[in-house]
């Protein structure tokens, strides 16, 4: 919807210049035959602009997006980066205990293996063993000794259960540690994988974003464009005038303008950062700061030559002051005078508005020599 309204405008402008071009001097009263007709189509156009309007919403709404992808970028970024620091600890983790471990089994091999041999010994034999030992001692200090040897090896056997018990306890308990470890590696590394997907599913939606907002920002250069074609047309219609109207009607300029509204210049003339579009182009007059409804006043005297819709002018007015020099008066809330209307210097022809391309109440005043624009400072 957004590239057919600047073609439409295109139409009107191309109709507004073939109409100036077949008018008589009955200027005024042809252009009150075509006033039913330029009604309409400036009902449809209001309609056209209420879209443009949504759609720079829309622009709006896709900036506010595109930082929040941005943002949840960074964060997935952030979180991916430590789950995989965590991965990395943990597999270090498992790859110092899997020899530790093995090690241990080892050993508590043989010594369960030991302590096999004894208890097989000791079933074998039973207290006999131990009866012998006592028995077969041929002195008293002998059997000290003989008992001391036998509670030694008694203290040795329950030291080996209690070992061997403890350590095939802590292996159990570092064999569960591992595979806990081993099971939050899998789990860090499904959540690691979801993470990348979420970022790549993020960055597409980016991209997509981007080149939707570019597509938006090419439509605003097309617009930027089919703008400075209005003004081409605005030229074209002037000097088409001025070409049938050598000598026009009084009252004439004085050669020293007037300021056409009371009020700061907010954008000068030159090239600039256009405020809607975003693009760096030629701003061919100066805006005057004004409230909505102030007077627009001519700023020379001369004959009204257009009064209507100029696409991204708006609403605009053109006055003609003989020699080449004409003025153009945009963004108009109202009109105060008809095309074909002769003024005086600082008569009231309008009333400042925010029509077409505009972000607030302003007047846009142009002076132009031959149809082309020039610094209206330089005649103020």
């Amino acid at each position: 919807m957004r590239s057919r309204v600047p073609q439409i405008i295109v139409s009107i402008l191309l109709g507004i210049m073939l109409l100036f071009c077949q008018m008589t001097p009955g200027l005024a009263s042809t252009l009150e035959q075509k006033k039913e007709e330029l009604s309409k189509v400036n009902n449809q156009l209001k309609e056209r602009r209420q879209q443009l309007r949504e759609n720079e919403k829309k622009q709006q709404d896709i900036v506010k997006e595109l930082d929040s992808i941005e943002r949840d970028i960074a964060q997935i970024s952030s979180d991916l980066e430590s789950y995989e620091q965590d991965l990395s600890r943990l597999q270090q983790s498992i790859a110092e205990l899997e020899p530790v471990l093995q090690e241990k089994e080892e050993a508590l091999k043989k010594k369960t293996e030991t302590l096999n041999q004894r208890l097989r010994d000791i079933y074998m034999k039973g207290n006999l063993s131990y009866l012998e030992v006592l028995v077969g001692s041929t002195s008293m200090s002998d059997f000290l000794t003989r008992l001391d040897f036998l509670r030694r090896l008694m203290e040795n056997d329950a030291k080996l259960v209690r070992e061997t018990t403890a350590e095939r306890d802590e292996l159990a308990r570092q064999k569960r540690e591992l595979e806990e470890k081993k099971e939050q590696v899998v789990s860090l590394k499904r959540a690691t994988e979801l993470k990348r997907n979420t970022l790549a599913a993020r960055s597409q939606e980016r991209e997509e974003t981007l080149k939707r907002l570019q597509a938006d920002k090419a439509a605003c250069e097309r617009a930027i464009r089919e703008l400075e074609e209005s003004s081409r047309k605005l030229t074209q219609i002037i000097q088409q005038y001025q070409s049938k109207n050598p000598n026009p009607s009084p009252p004439q300029g004085n050669g020293s303008m007037i300021w056409p509204a009371a009020g700061p210049i907010t954008s000068g003339y030159g090239m600039r950062w256009h405020p809607i579009y975003g693009t760096y182009s030629m701003h061919t007059g100066i805006d005057i700061g004004a409230p909505h409804g102030a007077p627009v006043k001519a700023a020379d005297g001369g004959t009204v030559i257009y009064v209507g819709w100029m696409g991204g002018y708006g609403n605009t007015v053109i006055v003609d002051h003989g020699g080449g020099i004409s003025t153009l008066y945009a963004h108009l809330s109202g009109f105060a005078v008809s095309a074909g209307s002769n003024v005086s210097q600082g008569q009231v022809i309008a009333y400042v508005g925010s029509t077409g391309n505009s972000t607030g109440p302003h007047l846009h005043f142009e002076v132009r020599i031959n149809g082309y624009h020039t610094n209206p400072l330089a005649y103020l």
